[in-house]
């Protein structure tokens, strides 16, 4: 157990490195499980299937990449998705376009 004065140990690299690939697998295993999971009564498919999506979009470059794409090419989409998942993009998108309206467009 660690004193008040000890500093916390550092977490190495290669435990950051496990605890990373465990969340790269976990997302889409996640996604997977989701259609399962909604059979079952209830909402919890869906939140299943987002924890899977916010995972695997943290973590996996080329999902984010495709993201990105789906965003661009139906950005209705890509703005519920991104207030769905609390993303700081459509927070600040969000203030731009009130400040925006309140003072008139350039």
């Amino acid at each position: 157990m660690a004193k008040m004065n000890e500093k916390p140990e550092r977490l190495s690299a290669k435990r950051i490195g496990r605890t990373r690939l465990h969340l790269v697998v976990l997302g889409p295993a996640l996604i997977v499980c989701s259609p399962i999971v909604g059979l079952l009564p209830g909402l919890g498919g869906i939140f299943v299937l987002a924890a899977g999506v916010g995972l695997s979009l943290r973590h996996i470059k080329v999902a984010k990449r495709t993201y990105v794409r789906i965003k661009r090419r139906w950005p209705r989409v890509g703005e519920l998705s991104d207030m769905g998942l609390r993303r700081p993009s459509h927070l600040r998108r969000k203030r731009k376009k009130r400040l925006l309206d309140e003072h008139g467009s350039y």
